[in-house]
């Protein structure tokens, strides 16, 4: 693919692609017309040929106003600081296609002017060289002619490649941001996507490493945005339809694109597949300690019980105070005289034992307490990083922590709680 091939569409229906020169020249001949739309990777969006930058390149920064010598200047025998500016652009603009100054000119131009313009001007120069990135960015195209002609300049001002880098790197690196994101967001093949992402990184003016982070921020970005799509609230937690999943997965792969996903990451995609599985399949029974008579156990673990406590304390606000026996009920108490008492609600964990689903009710056995609830009492059930608290109408809420898997307890709970109301 040559990298000046623009793509042309007309009524939102693609009709082609061509080389810059040639859709110029079907825009003459009338075969384009000015209302059609062009794309080009790098754009964020589709344009209208009617702002396709013109052929005859003009410089992207004003000439500057005419000012004559100060005093200083009179007397070490220079021009003034804008006649080294006038010059430099005049130079410039009578040779758009190149925007290259030699170091020859440089040499004559300081004779003529008594002083080395590049180094005094040098905050004028960096400032157009600004002037030149943005302007070649703000019709998000940038094409080769611009490259050469933003790579000359860097030159012509005495800026190596870090230096350019350091002032235009973070325009560019967003730009390539974006256009990476609207190829991958295009309806294309994703080895087309893969070209076309490795093509605009070639025609931006950034390190390899710059291009590798820009391209890892654009798939971290589609890859997030495609996983809220592909998660879908169902039953009070996260469900992905593992065919959708491993269809988006064959994409990243066909594009070659290694994305390395933490562990967190991979567990909460895990584990939304397996709840997906559970939400869609019959419930069925596990086998089970406890004698449970007519009722079938479809969930047991062994999980800690939580429960909120009032828990009052005491609190002294005046200083130090004692207390010290005197007599049978007699006490004698120094000190302040100024306490608070503080009631407050506290979660304990209490005991330690098996939770069990039957198909009438939840049953915990501890080795020191037990609970047993239908569920007709059940209200709500909540799902949390590590346990689930089940809210109930009367005889106050519990709470289980689990080692593991209280997402997909909390899934069979509720189908067992809809099943028994119902």
């Amino acid at each position: 693919m040559s990298s000046e091939l623009i793509h042309i569409a007309r009524a939102g229906v693609e009709i082609g692609a061509w080389a810059l020169d040639e859709v110029r020249a079907k825009l003459a001949s009338a075969e384009l017309g000015v209302t059609d739309n062009y794309w080009k990777p790098g754009m964020a969006e589709w344009l209208t040929l009617a702002v396709l930058p013109d052929s005859v390149r003009v410089l992207p920064f004003p000439r500057p106003a005419e000012k004559g010598a100060n005093l200083l200047d009179g007397m070490l025998g220079r021009q003034s600081y804008q006649a080294g500016l006038l010059a430099v652009w005049d130079i410039l603009s009578k040779m758009p296609a190149q925007c290259l100054i030699s170091d020859d000119d440089w040499l004559a131009l300081g004779e003529k002017l008594g002083y080395d313009v590049r180094k005094r001007c040098r905050d004028d120069l960096i400032k157009w060289y600004r002037q030149a990135f943005e302007a070649y960015l703000s019709d998000r195209y940038f094409d080769p002619l611009e490259k050469a002609d933003l790579g000359n300049l860097a030159r012509s001002f005495g800026l190596d490649a870090p230096a350019a880098e350091a002032l235009h790197g973070e325009a560019f690196a967003r730009y390539c941001r974006i256009g990476m994101l609207t190829v991958l967001l295009r309806d294309i093949p994703p080895q087309l996507k893969r070209e076309q992402i490795d093509l605009l990184g070639k025609e931006v003016p950034l390190s390899d490493e710059k291009v590798k982070e820009a391209m890892h921020d654009a798939l971290q970005s589609y890859f997030n945005d495609r996983l809220k799509v592909l998660m879908q609230q169902e039953d009070g937690g996260e469900v992905m339809d593992p065919s959708a999943y491993a269809a988006f997965s064959a994409e990243i792969k066909q594009m070659d694109i290694n994305l390395s996903l933490d562990d967190k990451l991979n567990i909460r995609i895990d584990s939304a597949q397996r709840l997906w599985a559970l939400c869609r399949s019959p419930l069925k029974e596990v086998p089970c300690e406890l004698d449970l008579g007519n009722e079938g156990c479809f969930w047991t673990q062994q999980v800690e019980l939580g429960l909120n406590k009032r828990v009052t304390t005491r609190r002294s606000y005046g200083g130090f105070g004692t207390s010290i026996k005197i007599w049978g009920p007699l006490r004698y108490r120094a000190g302040s005289y100024d306490v608070e008492r503080q009631t407050e609600q506290r979660l304990v964990k209490i005991d330690t034992g098996t939770l069990v689903f039957t198909s009438k009710r939840v049953i915990f056995t501890g080795s020191l307490k037990s609970l047993n609830f239908k569920y007709a009492k059940v209200l709500d059930v909540t799902v949390y990083s590590d346990a689930i608290e089940i809210d109930k109408d009367t005889g106050g809420d519990v709470l289980f922590f689990f080692p593991s898997g209280q997402a997909e307890a909390a899934v069979i709970l509720r189908r067992l709680v809809r099943q028994a109301k119902d």
